[in-house]
């Protein structure tokens, strides 16, 4: 009975040592990768999306609300009436806070859903062909974006078949600001690039990005984790598929 004891005794020390050692804002370990990953909502807990696709009948009620009521589920917490505590953030520049220690946290800005414009408001594009899709940049504390200060920089590796972003914003009619990061579809292949924009080219002017920009500003970050901001709401853009062939597969991976 000492013997067991003992090692219980031994195991509860050992427990409480290891976490005295770890903190409750910050994890012990992060990933080292430069950037961080992108996701996609709608997306459903279903065995059908252990995948991003989005698949429908424009025509069926029950098929395309199934991913009408999973995007309103995500949007919810983006209300005005859920984001009391955030600060509008207009007109403010990003800014990187020199330490993470104490109370030195930036108040969360205000994440205006009505940005999102037609992908703002129910049923989201889907009953006329024209679904929308919310990108989202996974959260990594303390992680802050770093632009391109020549645009010329900015293209992809050189196994990708995404366009420079150049072009992309030549087709939006955007000009280039280095404190946004900014989304863009593409078809990875030729058929791809025909069904979704009806032609070859790789950027397509069929398909709308919101906010206007077509990005996500700095100035919503860094984000500094849930215990220590859980007001914080990841910043959204959304992309409406104005030109998509129907019946053709569209998968966003």
């Amino acid at each position: 009975m000492f013997y067991y004891s003992f090692l219980a005794a031994l195991f509860a020390a050992s427990i409480s040592i290891v976490l005295s050692t770890l903190s409750n804002d910050i994890p012990r370990f992060q990933t080292r990768l430069q950037t961080p990953g992108m996701s996609i909502q709608p997306r459903l807990n279903s065995r059908q999306s252990l995948s991003s696709d989005i698949k429908y009948t424009v025509s069926n009620a029950d098929s395309r609300n199934v991913f009408v009521n999973q995007y309103e589920k995500f949007l919810y917490p983006y209300a005005a009436v859920n984001q009391t505590k955030a600060k509008n953030c207009t007109n403010q520049k990003p800014g990187v806070p020199s330490t993470f220690t104490g109370d030195n946290i930036n108040t969360p800005c205000f994440f205006d859903k009505n940005s999102l414009g037609p992908c703002a408001v129910k049923p989201y594009g889907y009953d006329v062909g024209k679904p929308c899709i919310l990108v989202k940049v996974n959260k990594i504390i303390n992680w802050f974006p770093v632009g391109f200060t020549n645009l010329d920089n900015a293209v992809a590796a050189s196994d990708s078949k995404a366009p420079p972003l150049r072009d992309v914003l030549t087709t939006r009619g955007v000009v280039y600001d280095p404190l946004i990061m900014y989304v863009a579809c593409y078809g990875r292949k030729e058929a791809d690039m025909v069904n979704l924009n009806g032609d070859t080219n790789q950027v397509s002017s069929a398909t709308a990005y919101y906010p206007r920009s077509g990005g996500i500003e700095f100035k919503y970050y860094p984000y500094y984790g849930n215990n220590r901001d859980p007001n914080y709401r990841v910043p959204l853009v959304a992309v409406q598929f104005n030109n998509v062939t129907v019946s053709w597969p569209c998968f966003c991976p």
